[in-house]
């Protein structure tokens, strides 16, 4: 199973991946002196930086995404690593993995030469040791339909949710499935909403959705009202981009939030605990 953990992970972290804003203007103060291309920096970056300058330059770069996360949560269904096998399976993939692939803005290609430092924050934030238990697991893979349950037990194992929060939360799933249909956006607002909560008390969670509800609500309200600068100054500084448009990507993601969030609120109101 171990070798199965390693080679997933090589997997994951040999796919190619675009540049992240964020990295990239970053790149741009080491590109300043003009002596070197962007590609031939990635392939140096790893011998010529300090550690904690690779972390902080290629942090956006190997932080798993919630798929990611996904992409390994059949292997913890059947194995739970802890805290040495972990340490192991970075060793291990030092020695097995030697670069990224990271997809330019321009659509090209190029290869990042990859440093004990990436491999340790991507592997430490899939956060393989915060599974689950099995029968927690086979709760919620018997109440998702079988593409989005790897989805919901990667989102079992965010930053917020505790033994106690995944049972309860794989018991309100199982509710929630039994009086709809649950979808991908439906799954990660209630996942979320539950993840940050302080106090699991019924009529507070009720308060709290029907809170969220109502902001959602509002937010939604103003995107559709089309963005406007209350000062020149701001609206100057932003060469006027989206002054009056309406962002009709962003007003439908928010409807959708609140669509969410007004389902959790009614499921909640009709769950036992």
């Amino acid at each position: 199973m171990h070798e199965q953990f390693v080679q997933r992970i090589a997997d994951l972290l040999s796919t190619p991946r675009p540049l992240k804003p964020q990295t990239e203007r970053h790149l741009a103060g080491y590109m300043a002196d003009g002596h070197t291309d962007i590609s031939t920096f990635l392939l140096c970056a790893a011998e010529v930086l300090e550690e904690d300058e690779l972390d902080v330059l290629f942090a956006p770069q190997f932080t798993p995404s919630l798929d990611d996360q996904a992409a390994v949560s059949e292997l913890l269904h059947e194995q739970q690593p802890g805290a040495d096998d972990v340490r192991q399976l970075i060793d291990d993939l030092i020695n097995a993995t030697s670069h990224a692939i990271v997809v330019m803005p321009d659509g090209t290609e190029a290869k990042l030469t990859i440093h004990e430092v990436m491999i340790d924050r991507f592997v430490r934030l899939l956060r393989l040791t915060q599974a689950p238990s099995s029968d927690v697991a086979a709760s919620l893979r018997q109440a998702l339909r079988a593409d989005l349950w790897p989805l919901g037990a990667a989102l079992f194992r965010q930053r917020g949710f505790d033994a106690e929060k995944q049972a309860w939360f794989a018991r309100f799933i199982n509710h929630m499935a039994t009086r709809h249909d649950i979808d991908r956006g439906l799954l990660e607002t209630a996942a979320q909403f539950i993840a940050d909560q302080p106090d699991m008390a019924p009529g507070l969670l009720i308060e709290d959705a029907q809170a969220q509800v109502r902001a959602a609500e509002g937010s939604a309200a103003y995107a559709q009202s089309g963005h406007a600068y209350w000062s020149p100054d701001v609206a100057q500084h932003h060469h006027y981009r989206g002054q009056g448009q309406v962002n009709e990507r962003l007003v439908e993601q928010r409807q959708a939030e609140a669509q969410w969030l007004e389902v959790i609120e009614a499921d909640l109101k009709t769950f036992d605990g």
